[in-house]
């Protein structure tokens, strides 16, 4: 099992969480961190309790953009275990596939097809 914890400022990780399982509704072992009135030191301290409340596996965390407190705490947590992979600039497309992909790819799989999901997810529409 790959366990995931989304953080972010305000109400993101909670808002790409919810808008995610409407697509694919198996969210277990995924959890919404806010950093809301959260200094950075908490913030880490409810990140690492958090991933160690899971049971023993693989974790990412997803981080709402590179350079956040959001992401450091991610990185500083990640020093502690070895089994974590920290991606910043979390999109919905990189949340919705890992749900459904969590379960068919190996761990060191996973971690740059979700990369390259959220690049090519970004796209200019034009007319």
């Amino acid at each position: 099992m790959v366990y995931a914890v989304i953080i972010g400022q305000g109400d993101l990780p909670r808002a790409l969480l919810e808008s995610a399982q409407a697509i694919v509704p198996d969210a277990g072992g995924v959890t919404a961190l806010s950093n809301l009135e959260c200094p950075v030191a908490a913030l880490q301290a409810r990140l690492e309790q958090t991933i160690s409340g899971f049971p023993a596996g693989d974790v990412v965390i997803f981080a709402d953009m590179f350079g956040s407190s959001c992401a450091n705490a991610g990185l500083e947590v990640k020093r502690n275990h070895s089994r974590v992979a920290v991606l910043s600039g979390v999109n919905l497309s990189m949340v919705v596939r890992f749900l459904y992909h969590r379960h068919k790819k190996p761990f060191a799989e996973l971690i740059p097809f979700l990369v390259e999901t959220g690049r090519t997810a970004v796209q200019a529409i034009e007319l």
